[in-house]
């Protein structure tokens, strides 16, 4: 089947999504919360009864968390408007105000989308959380059916970024995804357009492609949230990938944890299959290549790319060292292309929308944007994208509303378990991979975490170490050693035990730790415990000096 036929098919089963007189009431919302199918079922009956032609639309969440369930509705003649934490009965309000009356229900309303405006409602592009967002990845979060093929492919381009790529060379796909600036999302930054140059360049007559959509960081929801909203751009960005580096095998690893997840990508690739984007002859191109879904256990450790071959060969996943990239020799000695999913969704939205689209956005050197998880002790707890050269102020105290009421914060660490700590006078620095190198820390896993001014610096590296000694897969001497001691003696020293020399010790043990070990866990572990000592001295000083703790 041909794009041209998929999508006449697609069009055919929902005229409503092209049909200017029809309303459209989208509801967005994560998988938990129960509501949603009763919401529906108010605005549906509230339509029939006032005999609207109206169409209701569930879509994944936005990563509006507080916020939701939000509702958008279409109304013909009248910009978009957006309300905020809907129930049943203020959708039934909200049917009778603005569907019949043309009266928005003001204090639940968050604002109107377009260029025009409505007295007394806001634009949504005059709020923060709106205007220094640049949604690449998740473009297409809360704002399509994610169980619907159709609705990604008439509403957000579904495909088409496919369909352009194989009229195209290989090469001058690569040369293209080279222009764009495209960097893994995953954490190290490698410029993707290099390592789909080395894969095609690899001899093998069987390669793979690997989706690496793992939330190994605990904190992070931007697996989840993409996979959940929207996993079509990430399974359409891995078959372009496929096709450049001439790979059958597609696996996509995920939590098994999330069997939510699971259940909406095998939806998806089901779907796909039906529209013949999966197996053999995609698109009537002679391309063969078959998607599949591979469950890992939660860890620390899955995350990182030679630990994650490991467990697909069916071995224990311990990371080794690289004597050739995973790109020459991966799973069983086979080329391997090993991409994040918030990479592989980029990917998918530079061909849908062009290159220029892509690269309007962020630094220099760092291009584009990177989903964030705001967590901890913060006001509204969001996944966000923002361009690179984004402040981590902004991220926090204009999209994240900083501390809650009362509280200040003392801290924040960015780039998950592995990050380093900025204090509160040190969040002018800017998300790009140049300046948070130069900082002595990582973009990871794009999460920052909060801290207020009730926590203890000790009792913070205390805790976090006690997760990080447990995540050490425990191959390397210096990581399953020097995490255990490090967490030992923050213990002693949040105890009030510690003496001035355990700094000394603690400072040795991370820089043997930079040096001697194999993986990320073990290299960035030390990146915390360096801040915290450089940073919140008088928290320590407090501890071993004064045998006080400073949050008492």
């Amino acid at each position: 089947m041909k794009f041209e036929q998929i999508y006449d098919k697609a069009e055919s089963k929902n005229r409503f999504l092209s049909d200017k007189n029809c309303i459209k009431i989208y509801i967005s919302a994560s998988e938990d919360i129960t509501t949603v199918p009763y919401i529906s079922e108010a605005f549906l009956a509230e339509t029939d009864k006032n005999r609207l032609k109206a169409e209701v639309i569930t879509t994944g969440s936005t990563g509006y968390y507080d916020l939701e369930p939000i509702v958008r509705i279409e109304k013909p003649g009248q910009p978009s408007v957006v309300f905020k934490n809907v129930n049943p009965d203020t959708a039934v309000t909200i049917a009778n105000e603005y569907l019949v009356n043309d009266r928005p229900v003001q204090n639940i309303t968050l604002g109107s989308m377009g260029d025009e405006r409505i007295d007394g409602i806001p634009g949504v592009d005059e709020l923060p959380l709106f205007y220094l967002q640049n949604r690449v990845a998740l473009r297409n979060c809360g704002q399509i059916d994610p169980g619907n093929i159709d609705h990604y492919i008439l509403t957000g381009k579904g495909y088409t970024g496919l369909a352009r790529v194989l009229s195209m060379k290989p090469t001058e796909v690569i040369t293209e995804l080279k222009k764009s600036g495209l960097r893994g999302k995953g954490g190290a930054g490698y410029f993707t357009a290099d390592k789909w140059q080395a894969c095609y360049d690899a001899e093998g007559d069987e390669k793979f492609i690997v989706c690496n959509a793992v939330d190994s960081d605990p904190d992070s929801l931007s697996a989840k949230l993409i996979l959940e909203s929207d996993p079509h751009s990430v399974l359409e960005g891995m078959l372009i990938a496929a096709y450049v580096i001439k790979a059958s095998r597609c696996i996509i690893c995920v939590n098994r944890r999330n069997s939510q997840t699971v259940q909406r990508l095998e939806k998806a690739i089901e779907q796909m299959r039906a529209y013949g984007l999966s197996g053999q002859n995609i698109l009537n191109s002679g391309v063969d290549s078959a998607i599949e879904i591979r469950e890992e256990e939660d860890s620390f450790i899955s995350g990182e790319e030679t630990a994650l071959i490991r467990s697909i060969e069916g071995k224990q996943p311990l990371p080794y060292l690289r004597t050739v990239y995973p790109a020459i020799s991966g799973i069983n000695n086979k080329p391997t292309l090993i991409n994040n999913l918030e990479t592989l969704s980029c990917v998918s939205g530079i061909f849908q929308n062009g290159v220029e689209w892509y690269m309007g956005s962020g630094t220099g050197e760092s291009r584009g944007t990177k989903v964030i998880t705001l967590t901890g002790s913060v006001t509204h707890k969001y996944t966000v994208e923002v361009p690179f050269g984004t402040t981590l102020k902004s991220v926090v105290m204009d999209i994240g509303g900083g501390a809650p009421e009362s509280k200040s914060i003392k801290a924040v660490q960015f780039g998950g378990p592995t990050g380093s700590y900025f204090d509160a006078g040190s969040l002018d620095i800017t998300i790009d991979y140049e300046s948070i190198k130069k900082a002595g820390s990582i973009i990871g896993s794009g999460v920052v975490k909060v801290f207020d001014d009730s926590m203890c610096a000790v009792e913070m590296v205390r805790d976090l170490f006690d997760y990080i000694q447990t995540q050490s897969c425990g191959k390397c001497v210096f990581c399953r050693e020097g995490s255990y001691q490090i967490y030992n003696i923050f213990k002693d020293i949040s105890e009030n035990k510690g003496e001035p020399e355990d700094l000394d010790l603690v400072t040795e043990l991370c820089e043997a730790m930079k040096e001697g070990c194999i993986c990320s866990l073990g290299l960035d572990a030390p990146n915390p415990v360096l801040s915290s000592i450089r940073l919140f001295g008088s928290d320590y000083e407090a501890h071993i000096k004064n045998r006080k703790c400073p949050a008492s």
